[in-house]
C-alpha cells in the first residue's frame, strides 16, 4: 500500500509566502518546502531523485536556444509567449535499489518531481503560473499571451494579456511536464486535451468519485460544466494535492494545497497515467 507521510516542518520563508499557515494547513504539514527530506517515501528516496542532475542536462526542446526570444515587429514574442514546446524526454528505468515495486516507485517519482517545483523564495527551481510550455523559458520582459483559449482555467484571462517576466508553468503544463521529465511520458499541455484523454498517453480513465491514487491528474470547472474541464491538479493523498495558480489559499504559483471547497466539489474526472 502506498504512504507518504510529512514530517512537521515549518521553514520561516512559510511567513513570506502566507502567515495564516497554521489555519490553513492541518498539523504536520509543512508547505512552500521543497526538502524532499521533509516527505516520507515507502521507496529508496535516493532512487527517486538520483537522475536529476543528469535529466537537469537533457535539452527540454527541439527549439535552438537562439530562436527562443525572437519578436515579432510589435516586440511580442512570435511564440506569443508560450515558449518553445517541450521536447519528448526519455523514460527513465526503475533503479534496483528502489525499494519497492514499479509502480509505486513511478507514483511517489511524480511527487519527487513535482515538489520540485515548488515556489519558494529559497528554491532557485520554483516556479509561478505563466502561459509557458518549460520551465526552461525564461524571459526578460513581460510575455504576449496571445492565445489565452488554450488553457482557460481558473486563473486564465478571458482577453489576451501580458504576464510578467520570468519563468512559470500554468496547470496544464506542469502536470505534462512533471510527466515529461519525472517517466517520459509525453503529452500536449492543452488542458482541454488532458481532460479529453486525447493528449497522448492519459493511461486509464478514473471517474469523479475515485478513489484516486498519488499521481493521478484530477480535472476541475469553476463552474461545475461537466464539459469542459478549466484546471488540473496532481493528487497527493485525500487531503492535499499540487497544482499550478497564481494565488490559491494565499500561496503563489506551484505549490502543496489543501483539497478542499472547490477542489473536492468541483472534482470533473481524472486520468492515471500510471498503469
Amino acid at each position: 500500500m502506498y504512504r507518504l507521510a510529512f514530517l512537521v516542518r515549518v521553514p520561516s520563508v512559510a511567513c513570506v509566502i502566507g502567515i495564516a499557515v497554521a489555519a490553513i494547513w492541518p498539523a504536520g504539514i509543512s508547505h512552500g518546502d521543497t526538502s524532499q527530506s521533509s516527505y516520507h517515501y515507502s521507496c529508496d528516496q535516493d532512487s527517486l531523485t538520483a537522475d536529476f542532475v543528469a535529466r537537469d542536462a537533457l535539452p527540454q526542446t527541439q527549439v535552438p536556444p537562439d530562436h527562443w526570444y525572437q519578436t515579432n515587429a510589435d516586440g511580442h514574442y512570435i511564440n506569443q509567449g508560450w515558449g518553445p514546446a517541450a521536447d519528448a524526454l526519455p523514460a527513465p528505468e526503475v533503479p534496483t535499489n528502489a525499494g519497492c515495486d514499479a509502480s509505486t516507485w513511478k507514483r511517489e517519482r511524480i511527487l519527487a518531481v513535482a515538489m520540485r517545483y515548488i515556489n519558494n523564495p529559497d528554491n532557485p527551481l520554483g516556479l509561478q503560473y505563466r502561459h509557458h510550455h518549460i520551465p526552461g523559458w525564461n524571459p526578460a520582459t513581460s510575455t504576449y499571451a496571445a492565445a489565452a483559449e488554450e488553457n482557460p482555467d481558473v486563473d486564465a484571462p478571458d482577453k489576451t494579456i501580458e504576464w510578467a517576466a520570468g519563468p512559470g508553468l500554468d496547470c496544464s503544463n506542469f502536470t505534462a511536464w512533471v510527466y515529461n521529465y519525472g517517466l517520459g511520458i509525453k503529452f500536449s499541455g492543452d488542458v482541454h486535451q488532458q481532460f479529453a484523454g486525447t493528449a497522448g498517453p492519459m493511461g486509464q480513465a478514473i471517474s469523479r468519485d475515485g478513489p484516486f491514487q498519488p499521481g493521478d491528474l484530477i480535472f476541475l470547472h469553476p463552474n461545475g460544466n461537466t464539459n469542459e474541464a478549466s484546471h488540473v491538479v496532481i493528487f497527493i493523498d485525500d487531503q492535499h494535492i499540487i497544482d499550478s495558480r497564481v494565488n490559491a489559499q494565499n500561496l503563489v504559483g506551484i505549490q502543496i494545497r489543501n483539497r478542499e471547497g472547490w477542489y473536492r466539489t468541483a472534482v470533473l474526472s481524472a486520468y492515471r497515467p500510471i498503469g
